[in-house]
């Protein structure tokens, strides 16, 4: 091989050794989201609010179709994003060789020319630990993005639900209202009338202006939800924010698989689990790095003159330096790398512990909330509902007067709200459930 075949081995070589690349980019993060959630993210760009691929009516907004339009418009979310450019930044800092350094000295009186170069060897000795850990932390950041994205998706599914229950809430609250008042006016007439007393009558009509206020108050809270699930949607500023209506979301009365099951997966699918364990082999990767500071090794080489005393015009003199390592060991160096690697290793029993933890809360408030859910709505409402049949039919057969009715029906009215309360309960605790295991559905 001749010298020019070994300069193209050595520049190849040093080539290669100089890239350091991690499949954790953006694809990957799109990808990892979407097996997650279900919906991609949007782009990287800087544009107007845009409804995702298979959205189409805002007029009936579904929880699932909050997600997708969230992930797709969260300017929050992208300069999330914005991190891994960051940290692909840092692996090919890492990556990177330092560049030669060429000192020459010119001919001065009987001194002739110099010309030398040294080259730090160290610096490929420790490449191999800078990058590893450089790629360890990218893919601790490629995972967080993808925590980020399911913190998201909890948020959309959590103000979809308030703003569901909101809604409905107007309209229960309405009926009670109406409910209220007919009972005060058919109070008034038999007050009117003898068969009532003024404290009846003014019971009556603080229950009515009561039922009003209410009424205010539940109208007031629908705006309110409104405006905070289009801000998670991303369509806080967008025209297309005014046409969003919330689609009823049916709630399952079903039980979760048991906790253990749930923790299971939750280990398997959480990406910050898994992001513990590369800050343990990134922390790892560093203290590899600190060590191997120990030793500092400088390549040189010198060109020199030969002058008079014949043969070649000048002499390259191969050679180099290296530190000896009696008095500084990089003693804090090492210490903090340590340190690190321990610090990683209790974070990673610490997260463990905060899924666990996370999945059986979340569980927990979902038994309950069925608990409470579950009679109300098979056994509770239709009693109520068969009192109100039962009322309607004594008072057309003139058997009790309208009053018994509105009362029977206020209470059923009330048992509704109570049940759409419960509903909302489930809702949230579905969204914690799924948002603790790590995936769209628990």
């Amino acid at each position: 091989m001749d010298g020019s075949s070994r300069l193209l081995l050595l520049a190849f070589a040093l080539c290669e050794a100089a890239c350091a690349s991690s499949h954790y980019d953006r694809a990957w993060v799109d990808k990892a989201v979407t097996d997650a959630t279900g919906y991609a993210p949007g782009k990287e760009m800087i544009s107007a609010p845009s409804l995702p691929f298979g959205v189409t009516n805002l007029g009936a907004l579904t929880s699932d179709d909050a997600v997708a339009t969230a992930l797709w418009n969260s300017a929050r979310f992208q300069v999330e994003l914005t991190r891994l450019g960051f940290s692909r930044a840092d692996l090919a800092e890492a990556g990177s060789l330092p560049n030669p350094t060429l000192s020459f000295l010119l001919p001065m009186g009987p001194r002739q020319a110099e010309l030398s170069a040294t080259y730090p060897l160290a610096a490929l000795i420790q490449r191999p630990y800078r990058v590893a850990a450089a790629k360890a932390d990218v893919e601790r950041t490629a995972r967080s993005l993808v925590e980020v994205a399911l913190d998201l998706m909890r948020e959309a599914r959590l103000a979809h639900a308030e703003a569901m229950v909101a809604a409905r809430r107007v309209l229960l609250r309405r009926e009670i209202e109406q409910t209220w008042t007919t009972i005060a006016k058919l109070t008034y007439a038999r007050q009117m009338a003898g068969d009532a007393s003024e404290l009846e009558l003014r019971a009556a009509r603080a229950d009515a202006l009561t039922a009003t206020d209410a009424t205010t108050r539940a109208v007031s809270e629908d705006r309110l939800a409104k405006i905070r699930l289009r801000r998670v949607v991303g369509l806080a500023q967008s025209p297309l924010g005014a046409n969003v209506v919330v689609a009823v979301t049916p709630v399952p009365s079903g039980r979760p698989p048991p906790a253990d099951v749930l923790v299971n997966d939750a280990f398997a699918s959480r990406p910050d689990v898994r992001g513990a364990e590369m800050a343990i082999e990134a922390a790892g990767a560093r203290l590899g790095w600190e060590r191997s500071k120990i030793l500092q090794a400088f390549a040189r080489l010198d060109v020199k003159p030969i002058g008079t005393r014949g043969g070649s015009p000048s002499l390259v003199l191969p050679g180099g330096t290296v530190d000896l390592p009696i008095f500084n060991w990089n003693p804090g160096g090492r210490a903090r790398a340590e340190t690190e690697m321990t610090q990683a290793a209790f974070r990673y029993v610490a997260v463990r512990d905060d899924v666990a933890s996370e999945v059986h809360l979340a569980r927990e408030q979902l038994d309950q909330a069925l608990e409470s859910l579950v009679p109300w709505r098979e056994k509770l409402l239709p009693l109520l509902d068969a009192n109100v049949a039962s009322a309607m039919k004594a008072y057309a057969s003139g058997n009790e007067t309208y009053l018994l009715v509105l009362d029977s029906t206020r209470r059923a009215q009330d048992a509704k709200l109570r049940t759409l309360e419960l509903e909302g309960d489930v809702l949230r605790a579905l969204a914690a459930l799924a948002r603790a295991v790590g995936r769209r559905q628990a």
